[in-house]
């Protein structure tokens, strides 16, 4: 029986923005102003008076410098998610596994399959932690934001902009991120055959007893640029040769019209 992707998880999106929450509408000055001004890159967006009204909004009053940096993240990627259609990708574990190990090698020239989405992974299948004193904690997926350089509100910008999320459930007060970013989406290719771990295997587990458990981890900035490489890629080109077992590939694809 093949493995398929795990049953529909809340995103984070859906736990923070979602309607029961957060007023989406909000989002709408701050895309009539990102069009007058083809403001796409984070720095860019919030310089707009909507978005930083918004980002005023949702910092807590004692945030400090780290926090306001978190929470313009979060928000950067959930407006960019919103703005091109929510869509979100889930992979189940069979095809993860094998695409960190290296059985199967998208297309690595086919551009993300969408200009910003949510890639959702395995339940506790992929371990981080967010700062070197910080215990490890699964990784629930990535935002990613990747303007096409023919898109209306591309301006300047072609570069890649990831947020991963950590540690996301229900009941929980907050999540973990940390973000990578490249200076061209078009770089993002390249990462897929780095050797990303100086020192041992590229995804290899680093939790007591967690090779029992099939985990595996993400230890730096790079592993994190090739996991999202291998994934976009995947997403963008889903029908990759299996050899034997073909069926596996139940990658989900979910957004509001379908």
């Amino acid at each position: 029986m093949s493995e398929k992707a795990d049953t529909p998880r809340v995103t984070p999106y859906q736990l923070i923005f979602g309607a029961a929450v957060f007023d989406a509408t909000r989002f709408e000055a701050v895309r009539e102003q990102a069009d007058a001004h083809r403001a796409v890159a984070p720095d860019e967006l919030f310089m707009l008076p909507a978005a930083g009204e918004l980002l005023d909004d949702l910092t807590p009053p004692e945030g400090g410098k780290d926090i306001i940096a978190q929470v313009s993240a979060l928000l950067f990627h959930a407006y960019r998610h919103w703005r091109h259609g929510l869509h979100v990708y889930r992979l189940p574990a069979t095809t993860l596994r094998r695409l960190m190990t290296g059985d199967a090698t998208p297309a690595l020239e086919a551009p993300p399959p969408a200009e910003a989405g949510y890639l959702q992974l395995p339940r506790n299948l992929v371990w981080a932690s967010v700062a070197d004193d910080a215990p490890p904690e699964p990784v629930d997926g990535f935002f990613w934001s990747a303007p096409s350089p023919e898109a209306d509100d591309a301006g300047a910008s072609g570069r890649l902009d990831l947020l991963f999320t950590l540690g996301v459930r229900p009941g929980r007060p907050g999540l973990s991120l940390f973000d990578v970013s490249l200076d061209s989406a078009a770089q993002l290719a390249e990462w897929a055959s780095v050797s990303a771990r100086p020192d041992g295997e590229d995804f290899a587990n680093v939790l007591p007893g967690g090779e029992l458990q099939g985990y595996h981890a993400l230890t730096t900035s790079a592993e994190a640029l090739k996991l999202a490489a291998l994934c976009l890629a995947h997403t963008a080109d889903p029908s990759l040769d299996w050899s034997d077992d073909a069926a596996a590939d139940e990658t989900v694809h979910v957004s509001p019209d379908g």
